[in-house]
């Protein structure tokens, strides 16, 4: 069964987990699974990421705390300006809601069940990021749908954090 067209207003993207230690995704079209960016996960005591464009140029970094405490994920962009930090109470499993901090003062919620990799993430109450396994059947691969105006490669940092506390932490 192919996966449906994106939500009006949204552009629909696969991501797809890569084997791997450092736990890598594949970002691709959902029609062709062409690949249109990488999530580099890499190994070490604090857990990081680089969200690459297609030709490898990186975009976003995602780094964590030394052994997760406190639980803290902060986003920088190409230039190392923090973009974005995701806070989580260190010795509690991840529960259905999270706050992300922009580095504008603006919070993003995250809510929804992330265990099954299927949540939401709003801004001023409107819908920013939907992350659903709804239409994949494979635990490790999922559909991130990115509202008109916003950047993807944002949303798959964000996606590649909340996955790590899920998945590892």
């Amino acid at each position: 069964m192919p996966i449906p067209a994106a939500p009006t207003g949204f552009t629909r993207y696969l991501m797809k987990s890569k084997m791997g230690a450092g736990r890598d995704f594949a970002v691709l079209d959902p029609q062709t699974e062409k690949q249109l960016f990488f999530v580099d996960g890499k190994i070490g005591a604090r857990p990081k990421a680089e969200v690459q464009a297609e030709d490898g140029t990186v975009l976003y970094t995602v780094r964590g705390q030394l052994l997760g405490i406190p639980k803290k994920m902060s986003i920088t962009d190409a230039s190392g300006s923090e973009v974005a930090s995701l806070k989580a109470k260190a010795f509690s499993m991840v529960k259905d809601k999270m706050t992300m901090e922009m580095a504008s003062g603006e919070p993003w919620k995250l809510t929804g069940q992330f265990i099954e990799k299927n949540y939401t993430v709003t801004s001023d109450g409107r819908d920013v990021v939907r992350i659903s396994q709804k239409w994949v059947t494979v635990r490790d691969k999922y559909t991130v749908d990115v509202a008109e105006g916003n950047d993807p490669g944002l949303a798959f940092a964000i996606v590649w954090a909340v996955d790590r506390w899920v998945e590892r932490d």
